[in-house]
């Protein structure tokens, strides 16, 4: 038995001591108190790593938050110590506003948004890819307007999100059917206005995202047409930070991290239960976000593609005239690569 185990020994025996104790016994005492001291210290250091933080989310309100969605409602934010409000709002654009307004921490957010204030600042980054989707934005028109396909969309009014990632989509699928832009009157309309702008006809077609593609067609009835196309677009939804923040809170984003990776296996084991707590808190039929769901591809992620493809959303923003600038930004610089390598660096396959 080694000094400190007898030390250890002699001093919780119940039956050792007797009488006047020895200068032995005081010196284990001594060694005793020093290695519960030293054991207790990581325990007070984990104590202060469990004290739960505060974050405001700012979540766009479509299915694609869904992993945000659960972890709320299943508690994963919770569980890893995170006590989050989220803040809802249509698009993008808007959430990672509200992150640049100093109204929430975090903002979910198409690949799109973050190339487009790219051009603009350098002050934030991309903390992970939660979800992507090659069918979550739809061409949408009435009946009467005579268009079934893509190439009958020429000379007519074509509203979408401008500088967003349906426009992004509009402009790609245009190209893939040999179709210039300018060879159809694009007008922007705000997201929410989508379904009455087709229903009041200020637009011939609509382009955009769920649910507001399922509400344009759920307000036109029976005058709704589905527009098909290529999917020739992946659009990804991201988390979204202040470089700053990062750099000041870089526990609370790996548990962050931690709760969507726990709440995307739940999905995974759970589809049904998922797609209900999802349309219960956007608002939207089940049957609605069941139908979609088979679009979404869920996984905690920083991939090469991401930035590929804000490379190749940047190169036409330039050609398009839609920024003032020349050259693409170095898009690894918009990535926050910290706290998924802690958490999951298998899930990363930038080239660094």
């Amino acid at each position: 038995m080694s000094f400190v185990a007898k030390g250890l020994f002699n001093m919780f025996h119940p039956f050792r001591f007797v009488g006047r104790p020895t200068r032995s016994f005081a010196a284990s005492m001594a060694i005793t108190v020093f290695v519960v001291a030293v054991w207790a210290v990581p325990a007070a250091i984990s104590a202060e790593a469990r004290e739960e933080k505060t974050v405001t989310v700012a979540m766009s309100l479509t299915p694609l938050s869904a992993p945000i969605i659960v972890a709320k409602s299943k508690g994963y934010f919770t569980k890893n110590g995170l006590d989050v409000t989220i803040k809802e709002f249509i698009g993008g654009f808007r959430t990672i506003k509200a992150v640049f307004e100093g109204k929430a921490d975090i903002a979910t957010s198409s690949e799109a948004v973050v190339m487009f204030n790219s051009f603009e600042r350098t002050d934030f980054a991309v903390i992970c890819t939660f979800v992507s989707s090659d069918n979550d934005v739809k061409i949408l028109t009435r009946k009467n307007t005579g268009i079934r396909t893509v190439r009958e969309m020429v000379g007519h009014r074509v509203g979408t999100v401008t500088g967003a990632s349906a426009q992004f989509f509009l402009d790609e699928t245009l190209m893939l059917n040999g179709i210039d832009d300018s060879q159809i009157e694009m007008v922007h309309v705000n997201p929410e206005d989508s379904p009455s702008s087709l229903a009041n006809g200020d637009v011939d077609v609509v382009v955009v995202w769920e649910p507001l593609a399922y509400l344009t067609e759920k307000k036109l009835g029976r005058e709704a047409v589905v527009v098909p196309h290529e999917r020739a677009y992946t659009e990804t939804f991201n988390a979204v930070v202040l470089r700053e923040y990062a750099d000041k809170n870089p526990e609370v984003l790996e548990r962050f991290v931690r709760a969507l990776i726990e709440a995307i296996e739940f999905i995974r084991v759970n589809p049904d239960e998922s797609q209900r707590i999802v349309s219960e808190r956007i608002n939207n039929d089940f049957e609605f976000v069941k139908a979609v769901w088979k679009d979404f591809e869920f996984g905690v992620s920083l991939h090469q593609w991401l930035i590929n493809t804000l490379e190749a959303q940047a190169r036409w923003a330039i050609s398009h005239h839609l920024v003032t600038a020349d050259r693409i930004p170095n898009y690894l610089d918009f990535l926050h690569l910290k706290a998924l390598d802690r958490v999951r660096s298998d899930s990363i396959t930038v080239f660094r």
